[in-house]
């Protein structure tokens, strides 16, 4: 089977982006139907303020994508992604869809860079570092969180 071929690619791409614009729309609007208790809910099942939430969903289904991209240019096996706590993940995935430098992440990937450059800017880079060195659950003691440097 080959695979479909799009005359206009630029038009293609244009209604691609139109259709997943106005699904986000869709998505936002029937979020702001629902009464303000619902909403309070909603947004604390998730481990979430309901203006987080909120923002999750401006930022649309993908907004969180490049995380995996990310975990596999540094290294990480499926399986091992597959073994992140959820909370863990939840977190790490609200993060990169509430970052700014999505551009950045964008072009390292595609220049297969990301590696070399993420700490630079990732949400995520210290929680990466943590998870490359002590496993993907790693979770310090409280008393470590706390102590002093000296």
């Amino acid at each position: 089977m080959t695979p479909a071929h799009h005359p206009y690619p630029v038009v293609s791409y244009v209604l691609d982006q139109l259709g997943d614009w106005l699904q986000q729309r869709r998505q936002f609007a029937e979020l702001g139907g629902l009464d303000p208790g619902e909403h309070r809910r909603m947004a604390h099942e998730l481990g979430l303020t309901p203006a987080d939430l909120d923002a999750l969903v401006r930022h649309g289904t993908d907004g969180a994508e490049e995380l995996p991209r990310l975990l596999r240019a540094l290294g990480f096996r499926e399986e091992t992604i597959n073994k992140i706590a959820p909370p863990q993940m939840m977190e790490m995935r609200h993060a990169c869809a509430g970052c700014a430098h999505k551009r950045a992440c964008h072009a390292d990937l595609a220049a297969k860079t990301a590696a070399a450059k993420y700490e630079d800017y990732c949400a995520n880079a210290n929680e990466i570092t943590l998870m490359r060195d002590h496993g993907v659950n790693y979770s310090p003691p409280l008393a470590k969180l706390l102590k002093k440097p000296a």
